[in-house]
């Protein structure tokens, strides 16, 4: 007897767990790293990342049944295309990606269900803090945090410099910019363009690095503050990518009302976050944001939403949204103007 088609779709998703910690297992172990100069056998290669050679083993079975990896007929292991994503040089850094979702993220995951029979955040629970309060307290944990936030901003930013969205300004303030990647690819876009990174002091100092990694340091000033308490004045076009999806409603209303007294009548707010539809759809195109309003109900305490939810959270801070453009990346671009 065979599985239908139907209890195959809930098997593969009940199982996904299983097979992300072996990918993860793969990235921190650097295994695609160490194949670099491969094909390897298994315990050559278990020598060369510290590892057992049949726990190795049965790890890359199972990738490589999953698609990543390869092994040749002599049993030794070698890269495939979509290994050498995992590997630490590769464009898209999407092993950052896969360390960051294995490790405190997998946790709170983990207790998805006491979130959502109480209404407490599963992250808050296992750490005993906030996302954000944690990590001023764990260096190792924020790095990791925005080398994934990176990674998963390196798609959208070239459409982001595409759209223009610095035309017409002089100065544009990146508010919770992380550590640049987005204004660096605005600034690089536009060489008349100037620059305000806005930032918690614990990543404005990985902001300066990167900035300065890029060339863009002598045209961006990062400056330190909370968001929570003011936004700096000045800028014709603030941006914000990312950052409200991290909150509820009511302090939301809190950074928009802080934009909102920075900003002069003619000046715009761009917002870059996911957006919802009304009724969801059986839709693979829509499971991106879906699975990232998970991230935001258990590891932060924030939501994804709709056109009308941020319709009104503009409105209530004296805004107007004047343009939705989605992006091919997945997110869509906000613009909003003073109502």
């Amino acid at each position: 007897m065979t599985l239908r088609q139907t209890e195959l779709t809930i098997l593969r998703i009940a199982q996904g767990y299983q097979l992300s910690q072996a990918l993860y297992v793969a990235a921190e172990l650097g295994v695609a790293d160490a194949l670099d100069g491969g094909p390897f056998g298994v315990d050559q290669l278990a020598a060369s990342v510290e590892a057992r050679p049949d726990g190795l083993r049965r790890v890359l079975r199972a990738l490589i049944a999953a698609g990543v990896f390869t092994e040749l007929d002599d049993g030794r292991i070698a890269l495939d295309d979509t290994a050498r994503e995992l590997q630490s040089d590769a464009p898209g850094r999407t092993r950052d990606v896969v360390l960051n979702f294995g490790e405190e993220m997998y946790r709170a995951f983990g207790e998805m269900l006491h979130t959502v029979r109480t209404g407490e955040t599963a992250f808050d629970v296992l750490y005993g803090k906030p996302l954000f309060e944690y990590y001023a307290s764990h260096p190792e944990a924020e790095a990791s945090g925005s080398a994934r936030m990176r990674a998963r901003s390196l798609p959208v930013i070239q459409e982001l410099a595409a759209l223009g969205l610095g035309a017409g300004a002089s100065t544009v303030t990146d508010v919770g910019g992380g550590i640049g990647t987005v204004i660096t690819a605005l600034l690089q876009a536009d060489d008349d363009l100037r620059g305000v990174l806005y930032e918690r002091p614990t990543v404005a100092s990985l902001a300066r690095v990167h900035l300065a990694e890029h060339g863009v340091d002598a045209r961006c000033e990062v400056v330190e503050g909370d968001f929570f308490s003011e936004v700096p004045e000045g800028a014709d076009l603030y941006l914000l990518k990312s950052v409200l999806h991290d909150w509820d409603d009511e302090r939301c209303h809190t950074i928009l009302q802080n934009c909102r007294a920075a900003m002069h009548d003619g000046a715009r707010l761009a917002i870059v976050e996911f957006v919802l539809p009304d009724t969801m759809a059986s839709d693979p195109s829509l499971l991106p944001g879906a699975l990232l309003d998970l991230i935001m109900l258990t590891y932060v305490g924030g939501r994804e939403r709709t056109e009308s939810e941020f319709a009104q959270l503009l409105q209530e801070a004296g805004l107007r949204l004047d343009r939705l453009t989605p992006l091919e990346a997945g997110p869509s671009v906000l613009e909003a103007v003073v109502a």
